[in-house]
C-alpha cells in the first residue's frame, strides 16, 4: 500500500506543475483569457465613466449658456413722419429714372412731431439736393438704397433741436 501512496503523491505533485514534462500548465492558459476577458471589460467601464462624466460637463455647460441668453423684448413702434413722393433722374450719361417715397421714424414724441412739421420744405430741399449727383449704381443696390438711407437720415439729424430720426423707411423705391 505504500507504494500506491507514492503514486498518489507524485501525481498530485505533477498536476500542481511540479511536473517535468515541460508541457505548459493548462491552468495558466484560463487564467490569461479570464485576465484578457476582465481586462477588457475594465476598459469599457472606464471609457463608458469618462464619457459619462464628459457628457455631463458639456450640458451642464450649454446649459448655463442658454440660461445667459436674455430675450430683449421688441422695441416699441416708431412714429412715422410721411414725405411725399420723390422723382427724380440720376447724375450719368445715360440717366435712369428713379422715384421713392419715403417715411422718417422717430420715438413717439409731439416736439419732434411739430418740429418736422415746421421744417418741412427744409427736408424737402435737403433730400432733393443729396437725390440730385446720385448716380445708378449709387441706389441701384441694397448697400446704396441702406447708404442713402443714412445719409438722409445723418442730414436731417444735423438740423433737428428737439428729437433725432431713427430710422428712414423707402416705402417706395423704383429705379428704372
Amino acid at each position: 500500500m505504500a507504494d500506491d501512496d507514492d503514486n498518489i503523491i507524485d501525481d498530485e505533485e505533477e498536476s500542481e506543475g511540479g511536473g517535468t514534462s515541460g508541457e505548459p500548465k493548462g491552468h495558466s492558459k484560463i487564467i490569461k483569457i479570464l485576465l484578457f476577458v476582465a481586462g477588457g471589460v475594465l476598459l469599457i467601464v472606464l471609457i463608458t465613466g469618462i464619457s459619462y462624466i464628459v457628457s455631463k460637463h458639456n450640458v451642464e455647460k450649454n446649459y448655463t449658456k442658454s440660461q445667459e441668453i436674455i430675450a430683449a423684448p421688441p422695441p416699441p413702434a416708431l412714429n412715422t413722419y410721411e414725405l411725399p413722393e420723390f422723382a427724380k433722374t440720376t447724375s450719368d450719361i445715360e440717366p435712369h429714372f428713379f422715384k421713392m417715397q419715403i417715411s422718417l421714424g422717430y420715438e413717439p414724441s409731439a416736439e419732434l412731431n411739430n418740429e418736422l412739421i415746421r421744417r418741412r420744405d427744409e427736408i424737402l430741399n435737403m433730400i432733393n439736393l443729396l437725390l440730385m449727383d446720385k448716380k445708378y449704381e449709387e441706389i441701384n443696390t441694397r448697400l446704396g438704397a441702406i447708404t442713402l438711407a443714412e445719409e438722409i437720415k445723418a442730414h436731417i439729424n444735423l438740423r433737428l433741436a428737439s428729437g433725432k430720426i431713427q430710422e428712414v423707411f423707402f416705402k417706395d423705391l423704383v429705379i428704372n
